[in-house]
């Protein structure tokens, strides 16, 4: 499969679930308040940092090794069950004392349903990485639109049952048990488990320092809502979690989406002996490009966005969400570090960039957070370009990209995000987005205003994305 197909394949997975996690999302907008999502986030935050060593980097191995064969695949499946098994009773054993911590037993409850995710997730997460490996990324799309699928529809069943927040916990639970039904039968492997030494050794030689580089982002992940449910309230780590969600749209659909591509096209130049920067400065260019676009229409619409989507209850997450939407515009710049330097040997400079950045990001968010949701969300654009700033440094050691060729997606990208906010800013003056149907008019002709306006930009110029969109033009008119 070559890379724009796989691309193709794997931004109709993202974007499919983004549909189906949106739709669910305004429906449970209206059925569970910020105090009980709050609730719910301050759950997903603890069991998210320990569902980081779950696998202990397996995926990566998976996707990485020249040689892999069945024993080793076996091997790489036994550290997951392991490892899945042992976390679900160590999560089961922190429900007690996080609910006691932030004084509240709906904590307790939902980090106990979570745990049976430990469990179930192992069972699929091998089959859907031998399938990464082996680039079969329309199989996968299929496999990963059911996860939303029943956690959408079971999340707003059960909140309409009354269940409160333990309903998105045990739809949660249930998306896991569909997803590895559906993974073991589409790509089985041999579910027999493996206690060779050289083989366990070789599987955490990979994985560990792939799952130290994931705790790490797992804990800056989770601090924030962590942070704000004690020195805030739940309230208020409802509000920044919504925010968040939202501002990390464009990392989602774009560079997250991207990224399990590049990091299995990246292994294979690799493993072929051939350059890897070219396409990287590539990747990184369309994808900010894209990225800064949405943001900034974001960043413009931020109040017919949240009236529309989740209601009048849910305004006061528009201020954090536009500060949320600058920290992710910045950290799309290195979108696709981590995915080069671990294809490129170079797992150890990117567990030493996140641990550099860790301290500093955790000082912005316990100073911004005495004062409130919003300055953290404040603080957080600080703590972003720190990070940045670190990854682009270890991309310079080992493959020699300067750090004004790491910024100049940004500098191309520019006036297409410009074109976009200036399009998005029309809507503001033809409609008052207070009402409901002043905000769906806003949405409606800030939107193609500022898709129209940038693509014009776009089109006019030189950018890299000119070329994909050019070709993919070409492309669907011979299809016809």
């Amino acid at each position: 499969m070559t890379v724009r197909r796989a691309l193709a394949f794997s931004y109709a997975e993202k974007y499919g679930s983004f549909v189906l996690s949106l739709l669910s999302t305004m429906v449970v907008s209206r059925l569970l308040g910020p105090a009980e999502i709050g609730v719910f986030a301050i759950g997903m935050a603890v069991v998210g940092v320990v569902a980081v060593v779950r696998e202990l980097g397996v995926s990566t191995y998976l996707i990485q090794e020249v040689e892999l064969n069945e024993p080793r695949v076996r091997a790489a499946f036994t550290l997951a069950v392991a490892m899945g098994v042992g976390l679900a009773l160590v999560v089961l054993l922190l429900s007690v004392p996080a609910g006691r911590f932030y004084s509240d037993s709906n904590v307790t409850e939902i980090i106990a349903i979570l745990a049976l995710n430990f469990a179930l997730a192992p069972l699929g997460s091998v089959s859907q990485s031998l399938l990464m490996r082996e680039l079969r990324f329309s199989t996968l799309t299929g496999i990963r639109l059911v996860h939303p699928l029943i956690l959408g529809v079971g999340s707003t069943v059960l909140a309409a049952l009354g269940l409160g927040p333990q309903s998105l916990a045990w739809a949660a639970v249930l998306a896991s048990l569909g997803n590895a039904a559906m993974s073991l039968s589409i790509r089985p492997h041999s579910m027999r488990l493996s206690f060779v030494g050289t083989d366990l050794r070789r599987v955490f030689a990979v994985g560990g320092p792939a799952t130290a580089i994931n705790i790490v982002d797992e804990i800056v992940t989770a601090l924030p809502e962590l942070v704000l449910g004690r020195m805030q309230s739940l309230t208020a780590a409802g509000l920044f979690s919504r925010g968040r969600g939202m501002s990390q749209m464009a990392h989602q659909l774009l560079a997250r989406a991207a990224g399990p591509v590049f990091l299995a096209v990246f292994a294979e130049r690799q493993r072929e002996g051939l350059p890897l920067a070219p396409l990287y400065a590539k990747a990184t260019a369309c994808v900010v490009a894209l990225g800064w676009a949405g943001l900034a229409m974001l960043v413009v619409l931020a109040e017919p966005v949240v009236h529309v989507l989740f209601g009048a209850n849910w305004l006061a997450v528009v201020p954090l969400m536009r500060w949320l939407c600058i920290s992710a515009a910045v950290a799309l710049l290195t979108s696709g570090a981590h995915h080069l330097l671990l294809a490129g040997g170079g797992a150890n400079d990117v567990l030493r960039a996140k641990l550099a950045a860790l301290p500093v990001h955790a000082l912005c968010l316990f100073v911004g957070g005495a004062f409130g949701a919003e300055w953290m969300a404040i603080a957080t654009v600080l703590s972003s370009s720190v990070a940045t700033l670190l990854l682009a440094l270890a991309v310079r050691r080992r493959f020699g990209i300067g750090l004004l060729d790491q910024l100049s997606p940004g500098v191309a990208s520019a006036p297409v995000t410009l074109a976009t906010a200036a399009g998005a800013s029309l809507a503001l003056l033809l409609a008052a987005p207070e009402s409901s149907v002043g905000a769906l008019v806003s949405l409606a002709v800030g939107g193609t205003a500022g898709v129209v306006l940038a693509a014009t930009v776009l089109m006019a110029g030189t950018h890299p994305l000119r070329a994909e969109v050019a070709l993919a033009i070409t492309r669907l008119r011979h299809a016809r």
